[in-house]
């Protein structure tokens, strides 16, 4: 209809060009130029209205932005410093474009997987999700910071939201193998810290609440800072002290909300992991990797890492493997007393602190480095295979733009067949902002948001991955936000095959050519092999190793909302 109006008005135009030419061509030349003229200058806003039309009728989501209301606006950047990397933030109101909130959208089949539901947000940006068997979870910051709720089979819609303060900052960890979910809120003004614990039948009413004693503005809630244990007993989460500037670990009964263990520590705390059963927690400590015996509050072990900031360490389900990284990758695996390094991996100008995981069997590790030197606009993805501490492959990305690609996140099924990689991405979208590998590293799902991913997660068995995305780029200014859960199609289990030999002892460092081939150099110290069990069951409790003095602590600077690696 609209091109067939279009069609009429432009042959219309044209006849009256040619009647005009042609008139000037006679005796009558300037009286019939000068009404040719009149009706053109007529015809001419009708045409521009149609156009116009036309185009709007084509760009629907132009016309959704356009109309978005002002509100609370966000950037955040990544820079480098000989310590590690720092992610700063910049908030400010004004207008910016959001996501049309075009929920619920129907499945869509393609060749990396079905996308199950998209929920969309105009203002708050979904800064964590937390994926259990049944339902996802997930953290919004900035004006309508909350909790929601959804359910995997459902269309997108929330069940039911929480929240204290309505703006802010919040976190969320759901446990794996039960219906229990913490979550951690801070208020715009940061002086304002609380935790609460929920189950998904809670309908928006905590199950308890506990108000945190310390806080520090520069250092809000966020999905790091939560974490709670697979069995869904044990919450733990770590709040700092602006005041004093220690930071302490805390740990709750997950049921009735009861303090069972502070560790306090002047090494600032950015994240927290916890064993399946709760009885280990690893806390990321700037540039150092301490583990906790929960119930004691002893230091099972501490190592110091290769650099702090946009960073955070995971954990196997029974604690026997856990990675750190910075300007290197490092694993330490549980061999019957202690935990030695088994696997040391680095590249020049590359910064693996943002997209680490761990299977819960311990058998995977996977990567995601960023070259900081070219703007974060060139990475790759590393898997590992921790009993062999072989490579099993790499997956690189590049692009272009003025935007930067930090890797923000990563997560794992049991079993290291499904790793998933979260990125702010590029300016242009070079690769989605989050991808999907199995163990041959083999792109098998992704989730191309219009904006930077913030969070991702993935099932147990592997069959759903989860992110969450801010609605423009982090790197601009502007909010809202979306949680997208895609379904994988079925596929064969892949047989890993080990590609380069990279074995490593405590002191190997692994070297790779620009195509991330790495090249044994010391023999491999022989360690214990994780085996998963239907019950993971935490190790022997190592020696205690004493622990190196921290190192001076510099002033907090303000957390970064999700930008490439380090925090800007």
């Amino acid at each position: 209809m609209r091109e067939d109006s279009m069609k009429r008005v432009s042959t219309t135009i044209k006849t009256h060009l040619i009647r005009g030419a042609f008139s000037m061509k006679t005796k009558h030349t300037a009286q019939s130029a000068i009404r040719n003229l009149r009706i053109l200058t007529r015809l001419f806003p009708v045409f521009a209205l149609a156009l116009l039309a036309l185009f709007v009728a084509a760009n629907p989501s132009t016309r959704g932005e356009a109309d978005r209301a002002a509100g609370v606006t966000h950037r955040a950047f990544s820079r480098v410093t000989p310590q590690g990397i720092i992610q700063s933030t910049q908030i400010h109101s004004s207008k910016a474009p959001s996501m049309a909130p075009t929920l619920p959208e129907s499945r869509v089949l393609g060749p990396s997987g079905n996308t199950v539901w998209q929920y969309n947000d105009a203002t708050a940006i979904a800064d964590g999700v937390s994926i259990d068997a049944h339902n996802v979870w997930g953290a919004w910051l900035l004006s309508g910071a909350r909790l929601t709720i959804h359910a995997i089979m459902g269309n997108g819609t929330p069940a039911w939201s929480f929240s204290s303060f309505g703006s802010g900052n919040s976190g969320v960890a759901a446990a794996k193998a039960a219906d229990r979910s913490g979550f951690m809120e801070s208020n715009a003004a940061g002086n304002d810290f609380r935790q609460h614990g929920f189950r998904s039948s809670s309908n928006g009413t905590p199950d308890w609440s506990f108000p945190y004693p310390v806080s520090d503005p520069n250092l809000p809630a966020s999905s790091r800072k939560v974490a709670t244990s697979r069995d869904g007993s044990t919450i733990a989460a770590v709040v700092s002290d602006s005041t004093t500037q220690n930071s302490t670990l805390y740990v709750f009964d997950a049921n009735t909300g009861a303090v069972t263990r502070t560790w306090t520590d002047p090494l600032r705390m950015d994240g927290v992991a916890l064993t399946d059963n709760g009885s280990i927690a690893l806390v990321t400590q700037d540039n150092r990797a301490t583990l906790i015996n929960t119930s004691s509050g002893n230091i099972i072990f501490s190592v110091a890492g290769s650099g702090a900031g946009n960073i955070f360490y995971p954990i196997s389900g029974d604690g026997s493997v856990f990675a750190v990284g910075g300007f290197n990758f490092d694993v330490y695996a549980f061999n019957g007393s202690t935990y030695t390094q088994v696997i040391h991996f680095t590249r020049a100008s590359f910064w693996f602190g943002g997209g680490s995981t761990v299977s819960h069997d311990g058998s995977t590790v996977g990567t995601f480095g960023a070259n900081y030197a070219n703007n974060w606009l060139s990475g790759e993805v590393y898997l590992f295979d921790v009993p062999s501490h072989n490579m099993l492959g790499s997956y690189p990305v590049s692009g272009t733009g003025m935007y930067q690609g930090t890797p923000i996140g990563a997560g794992s099924n049991d079993n290291g067949t499904v790793m998933a990689f979260a990125s702010w991405g590029t300016q242009f979208h070079d690769w989605p902002e989050v991808m999907v590998f199995n163990r041959n590293v083999q792109l098998i799902g992704q989730i191309n948001f219009p904006g930077s991913a913030f969070s991702v997660d993935v099932t147990t068995d592997g069959q759903y991955v989860v992110g969450g995305a801010k609605a423009v780029h982090a790197n601009q200014f502007g909010s809202g936000g979306r949680i997208e859960l895609i379904q994988l199609q079925s596929s064969p289990t892949p047989t890993p095959t080990a590609t380069p030999a990279i074995t490593a002892s405590p002191t190997s460092t692994a070297t790779t050519t620009p195509t991330a081939t790495a090249t044994a150099t010391a023999t491999p110290t022989a360690i214990a092999t994780a085996t998963p069990t239907a019950t993971a069951t935490p190790p022997t409790t190592p020696t205690s190793t004493p622990k190196p003095s921290p190192t001076p602590r510099t002033a907090p600077t303000p957390r970064p909302r999700p930008t490439p690696p380090p925090r800007p």
